[in-house]
This record gives structure tokens, C-alpha cells and sequence, in this order.
């Protein structure tokens, strides 16, 4: 005598592993599109502080009188910035370059602040009578 089992009320065997691949892939993309949003948001902070920092020191520069060691025509260098601006190993590098004289106008200085991390670098430049 054989029995057969007639169970129509319940998932077979491929049906389990086709609806657990499937939501492997789903969920493997869901992982990696966090993990590309945890990157760009890290960029994002990176760049931004990289940017407050040049303007920063552009701001700086404008409040010095010309006589200040920071105008002295040539490179200028600030290492181990933090994003904060302190100055205690940190990871950005903060150079300056300031020409006089600039364009052949007397009163016209054009200065360059690049602020760099390991993996990038912002350029800011402004003009200053």
C-alpha cells in the first residue's frame, strides 16, 4: 500500500530557494547602494570642509593689513589642518600663493588658496586691491 501526500497548501523546495535568490539580489543591491551613499555622503563633508577652509583663509587675508607675513609675495603652507581650521594633525593642507602686483596694476593682488587631503584637492582665487 503507498500513501501519497497531497498537500497543495504549501511552497516546494524551488520555490523557497527561486524567492530566496531573489531576495538575496535585492537585498545585495539595496546593500551596495547604501554603502555608494555613505561614500558620496563622506566626499560630500570632505569637500565642503576642504571649501570653508580656502575661504576662510581668503577671508583672513582681507581683514590683514598688506604688511603681514601671510601677504609676502610667493608660497605660503599650513599643514595639519583639521575641518574645524585647528591646526593639530590633521588631514588637510592648506597653501596659498599671493602675486602683487598683478596683471601690471600696482594695487591688485591676486591670491590662491588650494586646500588638499589625501585623496583630492579645492582651488579658490580672488582678487584684493
Amino acid at each position: 500500500m503507498s500513501r501519497t501526500i497531497d498537500n497543495a497548501n504549501g511552497f516546494t523546495l524551488i520555490e523557497v530557494l527561486v524567492a530566496t535568490c531573489v531576495m538575496l539580489i535585492v537585498l545585495s543591491g539595496i546593500t551596495a547602494m547604501g554603502v555608494s551613499t555613505i561614500r558620496a555622503d563622506s566626499q560630500s563633508y570632505t569637500i565642503s570642509a576642504a571649501t570653508l577652509l580656502a575661504r576662510a583663509k581668503l577671508e583672513e587675508l582681507r581683514l590683514l593689513p598688506r604688511t603681514d607675513a601671510d601677504w609676502a609675495a610667493g608660497s605660503h603652507s599650513e599643514t595639519g589642518l583639521h575641518a574645524n581650521g585647528r591646526i593639530d594633525d590633521g588631514a588637510y593642507v592648506r597653501e596659498w600663493v599671493v602675486e602683487k602686483d598683478y596683471n601690471t596694476n600696482k594695487n591688485l593682488s591676486r591670491v590662491i588658496v588650494t586646500v588638499s587631503w589625501y585623496d583630492g584637492e579645492v582651488s579658490l582665487t580672488s582678487l584684493y586691491w
